[in-house]
C-alpha cells in the first residue's frame, strides 16, 4: 500500500512539473549541456534519414507499393515470397509467346523469341540486384531502426522522465526552505532524500543514454560501409545489363551502322 502510494505521488509531481513546464510556470528545469543537446539532434537527424533512405532504396527495388506491402505481409507470416516474374521476365514471355505465334522461322518472330530470351536474363540479372541490395543495404539499415535506434529511443523517454522527477524534487526542496516550523523540518529532511535519490538516478541514465548516442558513430560507420555495398550492387547489375543487351545486339546482327540504315531506308519508303 506505501509502495503505490508513494509511486503515486511520484506520478502526480512528474506530471505536476510536466504541466507547469508546458504552461511556462516551472522555476527549475534542468538544461543539458550543449554537447549533449547536438548529440540528441543528430540523433534525430540519423532516425529521420536512415527511414527516408530506407524507404527510397526500397522503391527503387520495388516500385509497385502493393507487391511491397505483400511481401511485407509474407515476411511478418514467416513465409518464403512468391517468386514471382519481375517486369523484365514478364516482358521476355510476352516476345517469345508472339515469336512463336508469329513463327519462329520468320526474321520477325526470330527476333522477338531471341529478344524475350535476353529479356528473360535482365529479369533475373535485376532479381540478383534486388537481392543483394535487400541484404547487403536495406535489412542492416531496417535492423537498425527496429534494434538501436529504439533503445536508444526507450532511453531517452526514461532520460526525460528522470528529469522531471529531479525538477519536480528540487521544486520541492526548495518550496519546505519557506515553511516554518516542526513540520518543514521533517519535510526537507524528506525532500533531501528525495532529492539525493532523483540526482542520483538522472545521472545514471543521463550517462546511459550518452553511451548510446556516441554508439551512433559506429551506426554511421556500418551504414557507410552497406552504402558502399549498394553502389557496387548497383555497378555490377547495370555493367551485366549492358554486357546481356550488347550479346543481344550481335545475336541479332544489329550494329550501329546497321540501324542507321534501316532507319534511313525506313524513311525514304514512307517519304515514297
Amino acid at each position: 500500500m506505501n509502495f503505490n502510494l508513494k509511486a503515486a505521488g511520484t506520478l502526480l509531481s512528474r506530471a505536476k512539473q510536466f504541466t507547469e513546464e508546458k504552461l511556462g510556470q516551472a522555476t527549475d528545469r534542468t538544461e543539458y549541456d550543449e554537447n549533449f543537446e547536438e548529440m540528441l539532434a543528430r540523433a534525430d537527424r540519423t532516425k529521420l534519414w536512415t527511414e527516408r533512405l530506407a524507404s527510397h532504396v526500397e522503391t527503387v527495388l520495388q516500385p509497385n507499393i502493393n507487391e511491397r506491402l505483400e511481401e511485407f505481409i509474407l515476411t511478418k507470416l514467416d513465409q518464403k515470397t512468391v517468386n514471382k516474374p519481375n517486369i523484365y521476365e514478364q516482358l521476355g514471355q510476352c516476345m517469345c509467346e508472339a515469336g512463336n505465334d508469329f513463327g519462329p522461322s520468320t526474321q520477325y518472330g526470330s527476333a522477338l523469341i531471341k529478344c524475350g530470351q535476353f529479356h528473360q536474363k535482365l529479369g533475373l540479372a535485376h532479381k540478383e540486384f534486388v537481392h543483394s541490395s535487400a541484404g547487403g543495404f536495406m535489412q542492416p539499415l531496417k535492423s537498425f531502426l527496429d534494434g538501436e535506434m529504439k533503445s536508444l529511443t526507450k532511453e531517452r523517454r526514461t532520460l526525460e522522465i528522470k528529469r522531471l522527477d529531479l525538477d519536480a524534487a528540487k521544486s520541492k526542496k526548495k518550496k519546505s526552505k519557506t515553511i516554518n516550523s516542526n513540520v518543514a523540518i521533517a519535510m526537507a529532511d524528506s525532500s533531501d532524500t528525495e532529492l539525493r535519490h532523483a540526482q542520483a538516478e538522472f545521472d545514471r541514465q543521463l550517462e546511459l543514454t550518452r553511451l548510446m548516442l556516441d554508439g551512433l558513430n559506429n551506426s554511421h560507420t556500418h551504414h557507410l560501409r552497406c552504402l558502399n555495398d549498394l553502389v557496387e550492387s548497383e555497378v555490377q547489375y547495370h555493367r551485366q545489363s549492358v554486357q546481356i543487351l550488347e550479346d543481344l545486339r550481335k545475336q541479332l546482327g544489329l550494329s550501329k551502322s546497321s540501324l542507321n540504315s534501316t532507319a534511313a531506308a525506313t524513311a525514304a519508303a514512307a517519304a515514297a
